[in-house]
């Protein structure tokens, strides 16, 4: 798969990241909690607006039981983008 930008990449990135926060039933607030960051810069990562630092990195994805390279893998982002429009909508409850 081919990106266009680096913003592009951030966006992608961060659904990934929101999408096993919310597998994991996890509020931005408590994820940020475990990963002694703030709930702005979790919600900066899932907006795409900023990258974690790799400290932040390897603390998400110990929280979030999954292996850091998971976060990168984009072809799965058809699902990531399903998955999370149906938790918005209420039609999957974890």
């Amino acid at each position: 798969m081919w990106l266009r930008s680096k913003k592009e990449f951030m966006k992608k990135f961060g659904k990934r990241v929101k999408m096993f926060r919310l597998l994991t039933n996890l509020t931005q607030e408590q994820l940020a909690e475990k990963c002694d960051c703030s709930a702005q810069t979790i919600s900066g990562i899932e907006t795409g607006y900023s990258f974690p630092s790799s400290n932040i990195l390897f603390k998400l994805a110990e929280i979030l039981e999954v292996s850091p390279a998971e976060f990168f893998k984009f072809e799965a982002d058809n699902l990531t983008s399903y998955l999370i429009k149906a938790y918005d909508e209420g039609f999957i409850k974890l």
